[in-house]
């Protein structure tokens, strides 16, 4: 019995030690020891923990920088270039378009054909036939004098919707311009589509390319039809001519070129399309383009984009993010919109969203997308009630307007720190370009927000190069009040 007993009492030990050991061992490491996180839950809880200084938004915002796929659907694609033009670009992007980000697959000519003719299969739809005038059709040389003149009268203003839609911003021409990096080049553009694809994609671009970063501008049919004329007669937009001085031409290496009545030829060649659809396969061309047939290798999840309304649906479309940013998403070639509601007056940016004027230097001007009412409405309600500071920013005129002794002492203090040396504050004095023009800055923005970035410009904008010069609280209130005085004034006045 005793033996009995102590065996017992044994095992109540050893059940005890066995539950409290391991509590003891948590007691040791929550109280003995710091507590250690793994850094992937740390970044994870940085990456959706919400800054204390944003405000919380009424939906999601996507962000065209992080596409899937970078490359446009293919499915169509026989019909938007013509057959020439995709041989040469399959051979070698780069000897095509400058910028081209697609690589060199180092396929041989037979192997492009097939590519080619894989593509003419999975084609859906042809593109819609335009009704042009007849004189349109013709080349320069062939045109009556009077067709000439009307030729001349489309392609000016076509060249005058290309100026407002500020195209060169993101389309760079024979290496020069698109500042904002997501264009390609359209130096060559007329050697690649005709003009029934540039209508149907300047008309529609969403429909061809549901990703795509380009706009989709309000343009009216016949805006479409004079940019057409221009994209396709002006000479920016067509190859130049290499001139080869005699004795110094190097041999030329003629790369092999499928031609449109070769192609024709070949289109139901039931094994050429088979092993095109390997080689797009072996060469992974599905990684950056939606291709039919064999999506399913790299599917994409596709965004629901029917229902979207007001400033989502704005966004989307008119792509406001490929050059502005808001909550750490979009791109960085234009204005910071995050706090752009403590920062503009809105009835400003009402009318310039529909007209917008030049305020910023040089190629930074905003395209005029032809914005409604109902549209530009839509986007000042929402930056006015959603891209706020936690905390409202102090008005230093809040009480009423500056007097006209500190709006004195304020340019005084303008020219004294050089402001003008970046800045035109003034029509017939002249200024700087590199910053923007001040001449209306009271009209579009608080005062609130001027001090606000005054006091420390870097913080504000850290990619600005606006000086901070150490302002004290009676200089900066004299300088914001020189500043918001800057409007514009009414006639007889």
């Amino acid at each position: 019995m005793r033996l009995r007993s102590i065996v017992n009492l044994q095992k109540r030990w050893l059940t005890l030690i066995l539950v409290c050991l391991p509590f003891a061992a948590c007691l040791h490491a929550s109280f003995g020891q710091e507590r250690k996180i793994d850094s992937m839950f740390l970044e994870l809880d940085k990456k959706y923990r919400m800054p204390e200084q944003w405000s919380a938004l009424p939906f999601e915002l996507e962000d065209p920088y992080k596409r899937v796929k970078n490359g446009p659907p293919l499915v169509n694609v026989i019909y938007k270039a013509n057959v020439e033009w995709l041989s040469r670009w399959i051979a070698n992007p780069k000897t095509v378009v400058q910028n081209a980000k697609m690589p060199n697959l180092g396929l041989d000519f037979d192997e492009i054909k097939a590519v080619i003719v894989f593509l003419g299969s999975i084609a859906e739809k042809d593109v819609p036939q335009v009704a042009w005038d007849e004189f349109l059709l013709k080349k320069e040389d062939a045109l009556s004098e009077d067709e000439y003149d009307k030729m001349e009268k489309v392609f000016n203003a076509g060249k005058g919707v290309w100026g407002r839609a500020r195209c060169t911003i993101c389309h760079p021409i024979k290496g020069v311009g698109g500042n904002v990096g997501v264009g390609p080049d359209l130096g060559e553009i007329t050697t690649k589509i005709n003009r029934n694809w540039l209508h149907a994609w300047l008309g529609n671009t969403k429909s061809h390319f549901p990703d795509t970063m380009m706009a989709q501008y309000r343009f009216t049919d016949q805006d479409v039809r004079w940019l057409v004329e221009f994209i396709m007669r002006d000479t920016q937009f067509i190859p130049e001519e290499k001139d080869e001085e005699e004795g110094t031409a190097q041999p030329k290496v003629e790369t092999p070129v499928l031609t449109e009545k070769e192609f024709s030829g070949l289109r139901n060649d039931a094994a050429l399309i088979e092993k095109g659809r390997s080689v797009v396969e072996k060469a992974r061309c599905f990684v950056c383009h939606d291709i039919k047939g064999i999506s399913e290798l790299m599917p994409v999840i596709e965004r629901k984009r029917e229902g979207l309304s007001g400033f989502e649906k704005l966004l989307y479309e008119i792509r406001c993010l490929a050059c502005h940013r808001i909550q750490e998403k979009g791109g960085t070639y234009a204005p910071n919109l995050t706090f752009a509601g403590s920062k503009i007056k809105m009835n400003w940016e009402g009318e310039f969203l529909q007209a917008p004027d030049i305020i910023r230097p040089l190629s930074q001007q905003m395209p005029k997308f032809n914005l409604t009412e109902d549209e530009a409405k839509a986007a000042t309600e929402y930056i006015e009630k959603s891209l706020l500071t936690k905390e409202p920013l102090p008005d230093p005129f809040k009480d009423g307007p500056p007097t006209a002794e500190i709006i004195a002492a304020g340019e005084k203090l303008f020219y004294e720190k050089g402001c003008n040396t970046c800045h035109a504050e003034n029509i017939t004095k002249g200024g700087g370009v590199v910053g923007p023009n001040l001449a209306t800055v009271g009209d579009r923005l608080q005062p609130a927000y001027i001090l606000h970035h005054l006091k420390n410009p870097q913080q504000v904008n850290p990619q600005g190069v606006e000086p901070n010069f150490g302002l004290s609280d009676e200089e900066l209130k004299q300088l914001v009040g020189f500043l918001v005085d800057h409007v514009k004034k009414k006639e007889g006045t």
